[in-house]
């Protein structure tokens, strides 16, 4: 795909991941649409790196009403989208049988990206591309027994990504990235030597930056050749647990 001019959607970057996405994606000649929740100050950073051709919609995705308003802005400024990549998620300790936690989680994590993926195949008019960021934690010999919810929802993720892959071929294609341990805001406040700590368990012996799962989102998306992959950039964290 040639990216230059293309529409893309980002969803989740006012920071992290989402936000190196938004980046890589404008400086290979996207206009970048990319959502916020509470982090104003990240998103507003986000843009600012962006520039000209970006813009940054609040959107809660437990909430459809305002996932909808978000797809009406697009409508209305681009009348088209061309990439989507589902990066909007939330990770944090929860119980293994309180299904609240299980429903919250779910919902951003795999729920709003359903809907979000219905409303961008229309918009994409048959052509286009979408990249869900899942976890290496779906995998369950890497999953992690604090944040089941979580795993599980990826692991919904990737067999999503496979399914639309074979439905929406050969003009809309759908891949998945699985990071590993990339240094993040949903690490919530770690101190370096914990983030080094963290980062010894992969075998690269350190963290990953977000840029460094850009590089491979850009990547994946410019390719025509890949459908209903699931790649893994986890520092080989995914070989040590085996």
């Amino acid at each position: 795909m040639e990216m230059k001019g293309k529409v893309a959607l980002v969803t989740g970057a006012s920071s992290g991941i989402g936000q190196a996405v938004a980046v890589a994606l404008s400086k290979e000649g996207c206009k970048v649409v990319f959502t916020y929740n509470s982090n104003e100050k990240g998103a507003k950073e986000t843009l600012e790196e962006i520039g000209k051709n970006g813009a940054m919609f609040k959107v809660d995705m437990h909430n459809e009403t305002e996932i909808e308003k978000l797809f009406s802005f697009i409508k209305a400024k681009f009348r088209k989208l061309d990439v989507l990549v589902n990066n909007a998620g939330i990770n944090r300790p929860r119980g293994l049988f309180e299904t609240n936690d299980w429903k919250e989680i779910f919902q951003v994590d795999l729920f709003s990206v359903v809907f979000c993926t219905g409303k961008a195949v229309k918009l994409m008019e048959g052509v286009g591309k979408i990249l869900n960021i899942t976890s290496v934690y779906a995998d369950g010999k890497v999953c992690y027994k604090g944040i089941a919810p979580y795993g599980a929802a990826k692991a919904a993720l990737n067999h999503y990504t496979q399914t639309l892959a074979k439905n929406l071929a050969p003009k809309i294609l759908v891949n998945a990235i699985a990071p590993g341990y990339v240094r993040t805001p949903l690490w919530g406040e770690k101190t370096e030597k914990e983030f080094e700590e963290s980062g010894k368990e992969q075998l690269i012996e350190r963290m990953i930056d977000p840029a460094e799962i850009a590089q491979m989102a850009v990547a994946v998306i410019k390719n025509d050749a890949m459908t209903g992959e699931i790649v893994f950039v986890d520092g080989g964290i995914s070989l040590k647990t085996v």
